[in-house]
């Protein structure tokens, strides 16, 4: 424009142009330079538009998941025996390449099971095995003698509670985020007492407006410690015979895990449990621990018997003593 306007005002002193000619240019210029510019953020917007649309289409037109699908009727809830019998899987986009692998181990009824190993070994993916998320490709799963794709979905996801890493909650109040999933009507009673065994009724009651509370959207007015308590909470209403933990403590300070740890040995009481975790800390006490590596087991026992095997279990072990080492020696000469 600025180009533009030179020129024509050159060839107006110049008298190639009359001074109305070099107002009426500079006038077009200016009305249709603005529409161009508008134009092309309308194109930006409309290319936003088309990516979030093809995303909500893409949700739209997938196929509802058959929560029914099975036929085995349960009567009564679980008990909690697993069997894993040379499980294979492999996602539907590229079976070739297998996930896992050979996966054997048994689960009695209210054991603590803990999967160890490092990121992309498979530990979560054999854990969403059992609540169906995914269907195995290659050897069977039992749960109480069933098979279990005989299961309905429904049924078996009613009784499974997961605890995620970053629990997800909804912009609503705290009690409605506690009963989230209850098929049934929940007392206040209930809500209490859950909170209470969660560590978080002291929390809560200390904001204004105490159990109805608006967290927001995922949860951002609570801290990472309170938003895990409150998953935990829901967790405890349903009641639920099956347990996965997956890495509950890892994003919280030391104080918080504290807590929450004293929260998860309630919820864990009588319960068949997985847990999920990067940090021997946390599968110490376990019945079994199975150390996964690229998707096959490489170790499994308890903390004990892994100890005295030459295996990564072991070296896991002994990285992280040491780095605790050198922290609480760090710890030690700042304090002093």
């Amino acid at each position: 424009m600025l180009a533009g306007f030179t020129f024509a005002a050159i060839l107006a002193i110049n008298n190639q142009i009359t001074v109305g000619s070099y107002m009426a240019y500079a006038g077009l210029i200016i009305w249709i330079v603005w529409p161009i510019r508008n134009m092309g953020r309308l194109i930006v917007q409309m290319s936003t538009g088309m990516v979030s649309f093809n995303r909500v289409r893409q949700v739209v037109i997938e196929p509802r998941e058959p929560l029914n699908e099975g036929d085995f009727i349960p009567t009564h809830s679980i008990k909690g025996h697993i069997v894993f019998d040379r499980v294979n899987f492999a996602y539907e986009d590229d079976p070739d390449t297998q996930v896992l692998e050979n996966i054997n181990f048994v689960c009695q009824p209210g054991q603590v099971i803990a999967l160890l190993g490092s990121t992309g070994s498979g530990k979560t993916t054999l854990a969403n095995l059992l609540p169906r998320f995914y269907e195995y490709t290659g050897g069977n799963i039992s749960l109480d003698g069933i098979e279990l794709n005989r299961i309905p979905r429904k049924f078996l996801r009613s009784q499974i509670g997961i605890v995620e890493q970053e629990p997800f909650l909804f912009s609503r109040s705290i009690r409605e985020n506690i009963i989230y999933g209850i098929e049934r009507d929940v007392s206040d009673q209930e809500v209490l007492a859950a909170a209470k065994a969660a560590a978080v009724h002291d929390s809560i009651i200390e904001f204004p407006d105490g159990y109805d509370t608006l967290v927001g959207e995922k949860g951002v007015t609570l801290s990472g410690g309170q938003k895990q308590r409150v998953a935990i909470a829901r967790t405890i209403i349903k009641n639920p015979r099956l347990l996965i933990l997956d890495d509950a403590t890892s994003s919280v300070d030391l104080e918080t895990e504290a807590d929450i740890r004293l929260a998860l040995d309630k919820l864990m009481e009588n319960r068949t449990t997985f847990i999920i975790a990067h940090r021997i800390q946390s599968v110490m006490k376990a019945d079994l621990i199975v150390v996964l590596d690229k998707g096959k087991i490489v170790q499994k026992g308890n903390h004990s018997e892994l100890l005295e095997q030459d295996g990564v279990y072991r070296k896991i072990f002994d990285i992280q003593t040491k780095i605790d080492e050198a922290l609480e020696r760090e710890v030690a000469s700042a304090s002093s």
